[in-house]
Parts: structure tokens; sequence; C-alpha cells
């Protein structure tokens, strides 16, 4: 029988008699984390990344405080040499991000994903909020997952108005269904391109017990004015 327990970042309790002191050991603890988790020391990066992924959103919500302003120069830039200049910091930036959320991408999504079930659905009862479980071919937080969910990564969940809706009325969960199909082409000249050639995917609304309540198949995009 399932037993629900509260995740990690609920029920934080704080000496009422200094409260104030409680919460900025917490903050401190998050944004040292939050730095260390981009460290070029990759034992100290990993510790720290799995520390903020057992913190729920609480814990990407300070990796991305914390980065904010490469965050933002990343989505700004449109010319190639920038992007090169700061590539190796970005790379670690952003492979601390998609680690502790869940989600390739979530730079421009904010959005914590659930990989665990059980936990998925202790959060829900905790939270009173549904679960969305993305049902797709290959995972969500690698580059090469399907087809479907790398539009959702890049233009629907990247949408500030869906992104903020989700967030607000949704636990999110995904799991991964099959390995996607990948093909390469070999140009013989030493250049390969790697790409998936399928994808296929459904979003299902869950109550906090695990059981379907809707099903979205196929794709969605954001809604045009």
């Amino acid at each position: 029988m399932f037993s629900p327990s509260l995740p990690a970042w609920i029920g934080a309790s704080f000496n009422t008699r200094a409260p104030a002191c409680g919460l900025v050991v917490v903050q401190d603890s998050l944004d040292s984390l939050a730095q260390e988790a981009v460290s070029k020391d990759k034992t100290v990066s990993s510790v720290a990344i799995t520390k903020l992924r057992a913190k729920g959103p609480e814990g990407l919500e300070a990796l991305l405080k914390a980065h904010a302003e490469m965050i933002h120069k990343h989505l700004s830039e449109t010319g190639p040499s920038s992007v090169e200049k700061q590539e190796t910091d970005w790379k670690q930036v952003k492979t601390a991000l998609d680690a502790v959320s869940g989600q390739c991408d979530s730079h421009a999504s904010h959005l914590y994903w659930f990989t665990d079930f059980e936990k998925a659905k202790a959060a829900a009862k905790a939270s009173g909020k549904p679960i969305l479980s993305l049902r797709l071919l290959g995972k969500l937080d690698e580059e090469y997952s399907c087809a479907n969910s790398r539009f959702f990564r890049t233009t629907l969940y990247a949408n500030a108005e869906v992104s903020k809706y989700l967030r607000d009325h949704f636990i999110l969960h995904w799991q991964s269904v099959r390995p996607v199909p990948r093909i390469t082409i070999d140009f013989g000249d030493g250049r390969k391109i790697e790409r998936t050639i399928t994808g296929n995917s459904i979003h299902y609304v869950l109550d906090s017990n695990g059981e379907a309540v809707d099903a979205l198949p196929g794709l969605y995009g954001q809604k045009r004015s």
C-alpha cells in the first residue's frame, strides 16, 4: 500500500523564536548549492545538483535565480561569436539546470519535473494539485528525446504563459515509454548528423492517486491571439 510522504521541500520547520534566522540559513544553503552546481570540480557540482534536485521546485528556483544574468544573456543572443565566447560557462549552467529540473532546455521553461511517480503523487496530495504526466519516447532531460517532446521543450513549455500555468496548476511528471529511434547520417568526410526519426507522446491529467482524469495525445502548441 502506498504511504504518501511529504517531498523534501514541504513541511520544513523553523524555530518559532527566531524564524528569520531559520529562513536565512535555508536560503544561504540553497544559494551556496546553486553556485557549487556549476563548479568545474565535477564531484562538487554532482553533489550540489543532487541536493538541489531533492529540494524540488525550490531548488530549481534557486539555481535559476543565481544564474539569471547568464540565462537572460543566452536567450537574447543572436550571433554565434558571443555564444562561443562563454560556451564553457554556459554548458555548465545548462547541464546543472537540466539535471535539477529533469528537463532539457529548462532555462527557457523554468519547469520542475518529477521522474519518480510515487514522489509526484505525494507532492500532488500535499499541494492539492493534479498531476500532468507526459509519456514519451526517449527522455525529457536529454537532447535527443522524441520529436514531439523537443517541440514541447522549445516551443510549448518555453512559452511564458504556458509555463506559469503549468507551474501554478500542476505537479509535473514524465515517463519514458521506450527509447526513441535514431538515425545517423554519415557524410563520408568525417561529418555526421544524428537525429531522431519519430515522435509519439501523450499528456495524462491524473488525480493525486495517479488515476487518469483526462488525456491529451499528440502535439499541442501555445494559444495564438
